[in-house]
């Protein structure tokens, strides 16, 4: 996403990944104290431009967090650390060309 960005309202969202709607509510109302994004009344919550040295610590910081939990997965699952690493990039270059289609997409 880019800044600026709406998010998906919390009640389809709910729905499509089959979570409570007060989860979603929370996980927004958590981005937005983290200042990640902004809600205005009436119009939906967006992606905020972020350019805080704080807030990209808080980012890193929820990154390392999802990758020590990839990395305890991948343990569990006897993946090597060569293929979780492959298979990072491999999943790295799909996103790049996924971006980038949409990208082309949009400019048409």
């Amino acid at each position: 996403m880019r800044p600026g960005e709406a998010l998906p309202s919390i009640r389809p969202l709910a729905e499509e990944l089959h979570l409570n709607r007060n989860t979603i509510a929370k996980a927004y109302s958590e981005l937005e104290s983290l200042g990640v994004i902004e809600t205005l009344p009436g119009k939906g919550s967006f992606l905020k431009e972020n350019h805080s040295p704080l807030r990209k610590e808080i980012r890193r910081k929820l990154l390392i967090e999802e990758i020590d939990q990839a990395i305890v997965m991948a343990h569990h699952l006897q993946v090597p650390g060569p293929e979780f690493l492959d298979l990072i990039q491999v999943r790295m270059d799909a996103l790049e060309r996924k971006r980038r289609a949409h990208e082309d997409d949009k400019e048409k």
